[in-house]
């Protein structure tokens, strides 16, 4: 751990051969090597230029890719009177002298760029890494409230959002996998997560399935099925399939500009609407039946969640503060304050178009007196704020766009500005189909199942690519590893369909074909059988690294702390994702190397051994900065 504090990555610094770490404000050199870099450059930068530190610091900006060079000096970003930018760059590039870090540099308009030293960027680079191992990329001082008191901020991610009726779709995976993406790269932040499963555990979809119990039902029919979870989301398919003629007519009496509200008053409508509002009053038949498919559900999902390496803090949902009528009363005394609802039609609504929002009208509490979704919401962000005092609260959830602004613009209007501000909604594209499950409702362990069996069916088809014992065990991990990369790396706009066939695929960038590669790099490390200590690796020859490709793979490892900064001010999992695959490219064109030189002959003379243990210290490295993605991504790497 040499370099993890500033006073040893001083002396390491110094230990081969640079200058005294300079000092700029926003440089945070002991979570990111580029920053070290920045920093001497800058500090050569300024001895060419009469400028402010600062400005001479911020000039200076990562080039896009490694084809435009390392670090870009962008000289009108230096602000100088009476300067061309252009001449500048001539002018700048003569009294330029050479620096241990850098490479000559070169013009390119208003642009100077530089390029790392290939001969010193392993020996800074490489003890950086190996020195913060699981650490490395993370920045833990950006969820700390107060850096004196070291007190991290909180953080609830709320995704997920299943029903306990309805079937599991496509949406509740991708929010699943998304917000569970989430959780971690505020945990690499410093913050305090709390990840809560907020369950569609209440509303006149509970109301529907309490009556097919009724009909369809009985406690000891309930005890003799040996899958509980399915046969309640079979009884509510059965339920909506008997509701769809009513809910046919509705449809028609509205486009024929009708009252419903007599439609609404009978048949299966109202039997549905009634046992709702008894669950709502506090029925105990109807609370005791409730409380029996709220445990049968959240049983099911925490052993299932846990083949994707997801773990729930909280089991929540809209029942939590509609059983409370302390929090609902609150809400709407709040609402009543400040004028913000008003009654229609016998409902009470928000009209958002009145308060200066263009979010149309919504329903408060319903004409017969029952609590809205949105109502709900609304109160949930007060309950939480009384109970986790949380500093920011995001909602990963399928489009709903409109109702999520909804209730940040209600709570807003409320008085509670400070409070709306705290919200954040991450969206994404509904999935045009489901997947098709045939014979039964879709759950979640279904479309983990299908995953695990495409993934044996492509293995057995290709027993050369997969020559391993465990084929079962590799097929669920594979299958599960593939699917969330596979959804990570649609954009926020792209539909959200399973392609099983591209999930399974050995080439391209698949999930399949990543863990592939990293199978085989640790099998070349495995390989080797002998790994240098901390001490030995700053002073190993690393001229075997000089050139691409292994520059190239040393020159994208150095930037993977950025990556995750990026990745965690946008929320956006395909940026690590794209690194990744830029990683893994570079890094297969190593390994085909490699396996090239040793088919010559290149691996019995002692400076073949030497430069074997350079690589395979670049190559654990390279591992470790994968695994650490991987892991933010909220994948287990597998070797086979």
């Amino acid at each position: 751990m040499a370099t993890s504090t500033l006073p040893g990555l001083q002396a390491f610094v110094a230990q081969i051969g640079l200058g005294p770490l300079p000092t700029f404000a926003t440089a945070d050199a002991l979570n990111n090597p580029i920053d070290i870099y920045h920093s001497y450059l800058a500090e050569r930068l300024q001895t060419l230029v009469e400028c402010d530190p600062d400005v001479v610091y911020h000039s200076i900006q990562l080039s896009k890719t490694i084809e435009d060079g390392d670090l870009d000096i962008v000289l009108p970003k230096l602000k100088l009177d009476g300067v061309k930018p252009k001449e500048l760059a001539g002018e700048l590039l003569k009294k330029f002298l050479p620096h241990p870090l850098f490479a000559a540099p070169f013009k390119d308009g208003v642009h100077i760029r530089v390029l790392f030293s290939t001969k010193n960027t392993p020996r800074l680079l490489l003890p950086y890494v190996n020195d913060r191992k699981a650490t490395y990329g993370k920045f833990p001082a950006l969820g700390l409230q107060d850096q004196a008191e070291s007190k991290s901020k909180k953080v609830i991610v709320e995704f997920a959002r299943p029903n306990i009726a309805r079937e599991f779709t496509i949406d509740h995976l991708r929010s699943s996998i998304l917000g569970a993406y989430v959780s971690n790269i505020h945990e690499a932040m410093g913050y305090s997560v709390v990840r809560v499963n907020y369950l569609g555990d209440w509303g006149k979809n509970l109301g529907l399935l309490g009556v097919g119990w009724q009909k369809h039902g009985s406690e000891e029919f309930l005890n003799e099925q040996t899958d509980l979870f399915r046969y309640i989301h079979d009884l509510y398919a059965k339920m909506e399939e008997e509701l769809q003629p009513e809910q046919d007519a509705r449809k028609k009496a509205r486009q024929d500009g009708q009252d419903t509200s007599v439609l609404e008053s009978q048949g299966l409508f109202a039997e549905r609407d009634a046992t709702f509002k008894q669950m709502e009053d506090g029925e105990p038949v109807a609370i005791a039946l409730w409380e029996k498919l709220r445990a049968i559900t959240i049983e099911y999902y925490i052993e299932t969640y846990a083949k994707l390496n997801i773990k729930f803090d909280e089991y929540s949902g809209e029942s939590r503060v509609s059983l409370d009528p302390e929090a609902i009363a609150q809400v709407e005394s709040m609402l009543k304050e400040n004028d913000v609802w008003e009654e229609k039609d016998g409902a009470w609504v928000i009209d958002f178009d009145k308060h200066g929002a263009k979010l149309g009208t919504a329903a408060i509490r319903d004409r017969n007196g029952s609590t809205t979704y949105l109502l709900r919401d609304i109160a949930t962000v007060f309950d939480r704020l009384k109970t986790h005092e949380f500093d920011k609260m995001v909602y990963v959830v399928c489009e709903q766009d409109v109702h999520f602004r909804q209730v940040f613009k209600a709570v807003e209007l409320m008085g509670r500005g400070d409070v709306a501000n705290k919200l954040q909604h991450v969206t994404f594209t509904r999935a045009n189909s489901p997947v098709a499950h045939p014979g039964s409702t879709q759950l979640l362990g279904d479309i983990l199942d299908q995953c695990e069996n495409h993934m044996r069916d492509a293995m057995t088809a290709n027993p050369d690519e997969y020559q391993i014992e465990d084929r079962d065990a590799v097929a669920k991990a594979m299958g599960i590893n593939s699917l969330v990369l596979q959804q990570l790396s649609l954009k926020k706009g792209d539909s959200n369909n399973l392609d099983f066939n591209l999930l399974t695929s050995p080439t391209g960038e698949t999930g399949t074909n990543l863990q592939l590669c990293y199978a085989k790099l640790c099998s070349e490390i495995a390989s080797v059988g002998l790994y240098p200590g901390p001490d030995e690796i700053p002073d190993l020859d690393y001229t075997s690294l000089s050139q691409p490709p292994y520059s190239d793979v040393l020159r994208l490892i150095a930037r993977y702390p950025v990556v995750t900064q990026f990745a965690f001010e946008k929320l956006d999992p395909g940026i690590i994702l794209l690194y990744i695959y830029l990683v893994i490219d570079e890094l297969s064109v190593c390994l085909a190397t490699d396996e090239f030189q040793r088919a010559e002959g290149e691996g019995e003379s002692s400076s073949a051994g030497l430069k074997h243990l350079a690589r395979v210290v670049m190559y654990e490295n390279v591992r470790q900065v994968l695994e650490n993605g991987l892991k933010l991504l909220g994948i287990t790497p597998i070797s086979l």
